[in-house]
C-alpha cells in the first residue's frame, strides 16, 4: 500500500498545460505507470501530440472541454473517461474561461526515453 498528501507533489508548468505527478515510475513494482493530475488553463489549445508506446486513460475531474482523438472531437465533461492508445493523435483544447482538470494514467511508460512526439500544426 501506497499513500501521498496533497502537499507531495509540485505542479510542473509548461507550455500549454501543468501537471502534478501523484505516483510516479517509481512508485509502482509493475514497470511504466505514472499518475497524474493535469490542468489545460482556460482559453487554452493543448499541442497535438502522440505516444508511440504508452497508452494514457483520461478521467475528467472538472469543466469541459473538447477532446480531439484521431480528428474527431468530443465534448470532455466531469466523469467522463477516455482511452488513448499508442499513436493515437490528441489534443485538448479549453474553450471555457474555467481552468480543465482531469486525472491521466499512463500505462507502457518507458523510463529511459521521451515517448511524446509533439505535432507541428
Amino acid at each position: 500500500m501506497k499513500y501521498k498528501a496533497s502537499t507531495e507533489s509540485k505542479e510542473i508548468v509548461k507550455n500549454d498545460y501543468s501537471k502534478r505527478i501523484i505516483f510516479s515510475l517509481a512508485d509502482f513494482k509493475e514497470k511504466g505507470h505514472l499518475l497524474q493530475t493535469v490542468t489545460i488553463p482556460s482559453n487554452t489549445k493543448q499541442r497535438k501530440h502522440f505516444h508511440h508506446k504508452q497508452t494514457e486513460v483520461f478521467y475528467i475531474l472538472e469543466g469541459e472541454t473538447i477532446i480531439n482523438i484521431n480528428d474527431i472531437d468530443y465534448v470532455a465533461k466531469s466523469g467522463d473517461a477516455f482511452i488513448c492508445e499508442p499513436r493515437d493523435k490528441h489534443f485538448l483544447w479549453n474553450k471555457s474561461n474555467k481552468d480543465f482538470k482531469l486525472v491521466v494514467f499512463k500505462i507502457n511508460l518507458d523510463e529511459n526515453s521521451d515517448d511524446t512526439e509533439w505535432l507541428q500544426e
